[in-house]
């Protein structure tokens, strides 16, 4: 069954009339847009793409089972537009994405629909898009593949003297280089005591010898992320960071090793937190173990305390421990896995084993 019928299938289910959709990821997910500016309108038996003239051509492409409708913003508003089509199809009840528009914007829109029931919903694409088709895990395998290269010929400019931002910079360019369409995220380089910032933004420190330098970026093909993290060390590790590593990557393998399908997220999170709950460094540990991988950078399930969302079979999930000791520096190790009919698949495949630059 192909995407857009599971939606409207659910709405037959569930007697509701039309869903209303504005996140950009859904609309691509089921209609095939990549534009950045769309709402998808979907009735039982009918879907309209609505969007203006600089999307227009695109859209009249790359959608075949949406009716696409060019809207003139000086003349006609979104909602009147909306309103003029449920009212044409006399619907009742319209569904709403309530996780991916403001109050404010909503009230101000409905106020063109009040005949009409609204009912919010959340996760209805999102939902679907928890299992990855063959081509969607091909395409963040493929967006790994760049990132394990890219770091690969980036280790040779890791050296004393060079700066966090310049290496960031030039990581960006070498995964654009080999086919990226843009970095997942803005790449987190951080060096020395900086590493304990899980997400913290390159700056000009300079790296200096027997630093920790912790790396966590990715690479996006056919609008699909990759993430992974590693930490290195420049010069020689002492016994302290070869410590704490070794224990990082204890609570993955720990994780790697229990993951099996259907194993809800919480106790997934539980085989790696054991692990750094025994070490001295406990106190130290990230809240997460991971999340979802796909068309968002973050995705359903996330991996931590309290998730009770079961792993799936062909859900890509990142793993990714870390001890972050402020004042000294951290340690994360990430990398992106799928469970197939094949058993656990490693999308990352960079080493995972210490490194001494």
């Amino acid at each position: 069954m192909n995407r857009l019928n599971q939606v409207t299938q659910r709405l037959q289910a569930e007697n509701i009339d039309a869903l209303v959709l504005f996140d950009a990821n859904n609309i691509t997910y089921l209609s095939g847009f990549t534009g950045h500016a769309a709402t998808a309108l979907i009735l039982q038996s009918q879907a309209y793409l609505l969007v203006d003239y600089r999307y227009h051509e695109q859209a009249k492409a790359q959608c075949t089972e949406f009716k696409v409708i060019c809207r003139d913003r000086v003349k006609q508003s979104l909602a009147a537009l909306i309103a003029e089509l449920i009212a044409r199809h006399g619907v009742k009840s319209m569904a709403f994405e309530t996780d991916h528009i403001s109050y404010g914007a909503w009230t101000n829109m409905q106020q063109h629909w009040l005949n009409t029931t609204q009912i919010p919903v959340s996760r209805w694409v999102e939902d679907l898009r928890y299992y990855k088709d063959a081509g969607e895990i091909e395409s963040i395998r493929q967006a790994a593949h760049i990132a394990d290269q890219a770091l690969e010929q980036l280790l040779q400019f890791i050296m004393p003297g060079v700066t966090e931002r310049e290496l960031a910079t030039e990581l960006a360019h070498k995964m654009a280089s080999l086919g990226s369409e843009r970095p997942s995220f803005d790449t987190i380089m951080l060096a020395a005591e900086r590493s304990a910032l899980p997400h913290g933004v390159p700056g000009d420190k300079q790296l200096q010898s027997g630093d920790l330098l912790l790396i966590d970026f990715g690479a996006v093909v056919n609008g699909y992320h990759s993430d992974m993290t590693r930490t290195f060390v420049v010069g020689t590790a002492d016994a302290k960071q070869r410590e704490i590593y070794h224990t990082v990557y204890q609570a993955q393998q720990a994780a790697l090793d229990a993951l099996t399908t259907e194993i809800e997220a919480d106790v997934l999170y539980q085989h790696a937190k054991q692990v750094l709950n025994q070490s001295p460094y406990a106190e130290f540990q990230g809240e997460g173990l991971g999340h979802g991988l796909g068309m968002d950078l973050h995705e359903l399930p996330f991996i931590g305390m309290g998730k009770n969302l079961a792993i799936k079979k062909n859900c890509v999930i990142t793993i990714e421990p870390g001890i972050y000791i402020p004042g000294w520096g951290g340690v994360r190790i990430e990398d992106d896995v799928v469970l197939t009919d094949d058993g656990l698949t490693y999308l990352t495949q960079f080493p995972r084993e210490l490194q001494e630059l």
